[in-house]
């Protein structure tokens, strides 16, 4: 595995310096689908509050009742 070394001036760890496998590095897939998985994540943890959030008049207004969220999280 390839690593780059970064330069931190303050980093105690390595004098200063950490390392990132290439796999990592800006740009390539590994990172890009990483990046990708968190902000779908991060979308999908949004839609669960908002929809969590919401009063029962509100569900019924869209068509949903408090019991349907638990089968509707699952397809989120």
């Amino acid at each position: 595995m390839t690593t780059t070394a970064f330069n931190h001036g303050n980093s105690a760890k390595f004098g200063g310096l950490f390392f990132v496998p290439q796999a990592l590095r800006s740009g390539s897939p590994l990172r890009v689908e990483l990046a990708n998985a968190f902000r779908r994540w991060r979308e999908r943890r949004s839609a669960i509050a908002e929809l969590d959030s919401l009063s029962e008049r509100e569900l019924a207004d869209i068509g949903l009742s408090r019991a349907d969220l638990p089968a509707l999280y699952k397809t989120l």
